[in-house]
């Protein structure tokens, strides 16, 4: 098996290769896989017999992702001397592994585990359980009745990479190191906008960008990869959330937010939404069984 080092370039190859994907873990989605690629050290596979991803650094170690095809598994086990390491898998994935191979170290975390939604709750905010939500987008348009909703183009890019330097460098200094490489690949991405061939959507209030969402579609799920705002503005995140859910996940059924990475206001705030699921993933090492 010959591995290919991931670029911008490889996007509509991504994409077509993951469209049918309906796993709905945020990992396998092209916008996900380019972007990351490098803090990753990411490369794929891509021959007649199917289609796999290789993660060269996840976290020290080497991981690789095809689905349940049969055939690139014992491939890529054979091409790691016996034993391989999967990541990114659904609990489905996971019992298909555990029944077809000798498994070890299989390993969940909460803290990588994908919010799922049902798209017309976030659309709509409908009901009681959604009046925190509501409250705070009234409040926002009261108070910013000038703010107006973009799409991110080459026209008003500049706009969105000055908000990413304000928002990144507020951080401080001790920021970490995932937050460097996220300001320096936002850069990128907004530099390669239609390149990407995302869905986007800029805020602005008096002609500056406040707050920003890109995410694309895979399947039946709406992926939302990056959602930044300025919390200065009462009701920010609430509006964006719902906007973006209004004009993108018309013709899908979930939307999915990601995960928290252990964040205790970012877990908090997620499950304000209601998600309908805490999508769990695993890393395994398999075996071929013995005979």
């Amino acid at each position: 098996m010959k591995f290919k080092k991931l670029s911008i370039d490889d996007i509509p190859l991504l994409k077509k290769k993951l469209e049918g994907y309906s796993g709905r873990v945020c990992d396998y989605s092209a916008g996900n896989l380019v972007f990351w690629r490098d803090l990753y050290e990411t490369e794929f596979y891509s021959y007649t017999d199917g289609f796999a991803v290789k993660f060269g650094n996840m976290e020290g170690k080497v991981c690789y992702w095809c689905g349940t095809n049969n055939s690139l598994i014992e491939k890529i086990i054979a091409l790691e001397g016996g034993c391989a390491r999967f990541t990114c898998l659904t609990k489905d994935e996971t019992e298909y592994f555990s029944q077809n191979y000798l498994c070890s170290d299989i390993h969940h975390s909460r803290n990588w585990d994908d919010y799922i939604y049902n798209a017309e709750d976030i659309s709509e905010l409908k009901g009681k359980r959604y009046c925190g939500q509501r409250n705070h987008i009234n409040k926002f348009n009261k108070l910013y009745e000038s703010a107006v909703f973009e799409k991110i183009t080459a026209k008003n890019s500049e706009k969105v990479k000055s908000f990413c330097h304000e928002y990144f460098h507020a951080l401080g200094r001790e920021r970490a190191a995932v937050a460097e490489y996220e300001e320096r690949y936002l850069s990128e991405q907004l530099d390669n906008i239609e390149k990407y061939g995302q869905n986007t959507l800029a805020l602005l209030c008096e002609g500056k960008v406040i707050g920003f969402s890109i995410g694309e579609i895979v399947h039946d799920t709406l992926i939302i990869h990056t959602e930044k705002a300025d919390i200065r503005y009462d009701g920010v995140y609430p509006v964006i959330v719902r906007e973006f859910a209004r004009r993108y996940a018309g013709g899908v059924s979930y939307i999915n937010r990601e995960e928290d990475c252990g964040e205790e206001g970012l877990r908090t705030s997620k499950l304000s939404y209601h998600p309908v699921e805490i999508l769990e993933k695993y890393s395994l090492v398999a075996k071929i069984k013995e005979l």
